[in-house]
């Protein structure tokens, strides 16, 4: 009897090792399964076996085992409805017409969870200047747990009651080509500045006021070094007081003279460059330096560099003033023992109270710091932004 029972116990084992040898000759099993994780679902994909057997795929999913049937040879598969922010191992057979089952292959996959959404950081909003345009900035768009995906939806409401509503795509920025290979590539982006005047509003800049923002942006969520195959939209609402748009008046061109006629490699041309490496100087310890500017503008602060040599040629007393006819002059601004005790330091003055145009701007030092001589390296006039 114990014969017999050992040999139908064998036989059984024997029976099942053949099994899944293929002399029985059931469906194959699937290969290189896949996972791509995307928002409550994930996609599976994977390749077919090459056997005539297989009919239909079977896949069992989740703590309940929820059975899924497809009645063909499908190769990818959206599995929908993944709530739960926990891992799901996901079990894929192939049937053959008669129900039997091939040897399974399972993986283990994250959906994105709407809790894990809501977690994300929306990105912050600012507005400033740069190189003289004013730009709104976006300020984290991309983190360890999302990465942006290129789309913007936006609703301005500014002072006065007017309203902009508008949306980008800014797909193009995401994209670089490797100078190497020639391929594209996708880059990572975690800010943006954007021109006010490119936005298609209707204005080049925001005067100043304080502007309501509801903006949305398209990100992938990441978890687990995975990116989401799917965007979700993340919202955020805040309010901006937006000032005025102090610029670089000088950039914008004009013509500067002074009261000796300098010229050369160190003439009056080098006191508006924008190199503080460069210098005016001149023979004398007191000059006066003018900016005629192409159009007339308001200046309420200027900045002065001191250049590379001996502070004795420093300025220490001047006044800077201002005409519409080279002829007339209005004090703005006047300054006393000013020091500089570095080269190449840059000190900004402010002028209170100055909301005139002019187009004649003349500073006029009336002491140095002891020198024979006068030198500085820069003088640039800041004002607010008028067009």
């Amino acid at each position: 009897m114990a014969s017999l029972l050992g040999f139908y116990a064998c036989e059984s084992m024997d029976d099942n090792y053949k099994q899944y040898l293929g002399e029985y000759n059931y469906s194959g099993k699937i290969d290189s399964l896949r996972v791509y994780p995307g928002y409550e679902r994930v996609v599976l994909a994977w390749d077919n076996p090459k056997d005539q057997k297989s009919i239909a795929i079977r896949i069992l999913y989740g703590p309940d085992s929820t059975e899924v049937i497809y009645n063909e040879m499908v190769d990818s598969v959206s599995i929908d409805g993944l709530e739960a922010g926990t891992g799901y191992e996901f079990i894929v057979y192939t049937m053959d017409k008669h129900g039997n089952l091939s040897v399974p292959t399972s993986v283990t996959a994250f959906p994105i969870s709407s809790s894990f959404v809501d977690a994300l950081t929306p990105p912050s909003l600012v507005i400033e200047v740069k190189d003289n345009e004013q730009v709104i900035s976006l300020l984290g768009l991309s983190n360890v747990m999302m990465r942006f995906s290129g789309k913007i939806k936006y609703k301005v409401e500014a002072p006065g009651g007017y309203t902009f509503n508008g949306s980008l795509d800014l797909s193009h920025m995401l994209k670089v080509t490797n100078p190497t290979t020639g391929v594209t590539e996708f880059i990572t982006l975690p800010e943006a500045s954007l021109p006010v005047a490119a936005l298609g509003l209707g204005v080049d800049f925001f005067p100043p006021g304080s502007y309501k923002f509801s903006y949305s942006v398209s990100v992938w969520p990441i978890q687990g070094n995975q990116a989401s195959i799917d965007e979700v939209w993340l919202d955020r609402e805040t309010t901006v007081e937006v000032q005025p748009i102090i610029i670089n008046v000088t950039s914008l061109g004009g013509t500067v003279s002074d009261q000796h006629n300098t010229t050369g490699g160190e003439g009056i041309l080098k006191l508006v460059d924008g190199d503080i490496n460069s210098k005016y100087l001149c023979w004398s310890n007191t000059t006066w330096m003018m900016f005629k500017t192409n159009e007339p503008a308001i200046v309420t602060r200027y900045s002065m560099t001191s250049a590379n040599d001996a502070s004795g040629r420093d300025p220490k007393d001047w006044v800077l003033e201002a005409s519409n006819d080279g002829s007339s002059w209005v004090t703005l601004d006047e300054r006393s023992n000013i020091t500089f005790p570095m080269r190449f330091q840059t000190q900004t003055f402010e002028i209170a109270g100055n909301s005139t145009l002019y187009q004649y701007y003349r500073l006029r030092v009336t002491r140095n710091n002891g020198a024979s001589i006068f030198q500085l390296a820069e003088w640039t006039l800041f004002g607010p932004k008028l067009k």
